[in-house]
């Protein structure tokens, strides 16, 4: 019980952080908003942000793999229910004690 919360907290972090870290990700279609906007993309600016790119692509992947993992043993570990209570029975049941407990 304790581990199935830990699981989906576990997940709950990992795909709050992989839409963050998707969002700053840099789009390799840029057109012509290098030649506008300048500032950070002047030859300077443009190291450091291929190095945070390259380290959010690296931690978005190992988030993603987490997510991954956590979705399959949450799977792999949650009851059968099914074999609890045949489906057809489940109108005949008057409480949710009947059925989990």
């Amino acid at each position: 019980m304790v581990l199935q919360y830990i699981l989906l907290g576990i997940l709950l972090v990992s795909a709050l952080f992989i839409v963050i870290a998707v969002l700053f990700q840099k789009t390799k279609e840029d057109g012509l908003s290098p030649t506008i906007a300048g500032g950070a993309e002047t030859y300077y600016g443009q190291g450091n942000v291929a190095r945070t790119d390259k380290k959010l692509r690296k931690w978005t992947l190992i988030a993603g793999v987490v997510f991954a993992l956590a979705v399959l043993i949450v799977y792999i570990i949650q009851p059968d229910y099914e074999q609890v209570v045949a489906f057809d029975q489940w109108q005949k049941l008057s409480s949710y004690s009947e059925v989990f407990g």
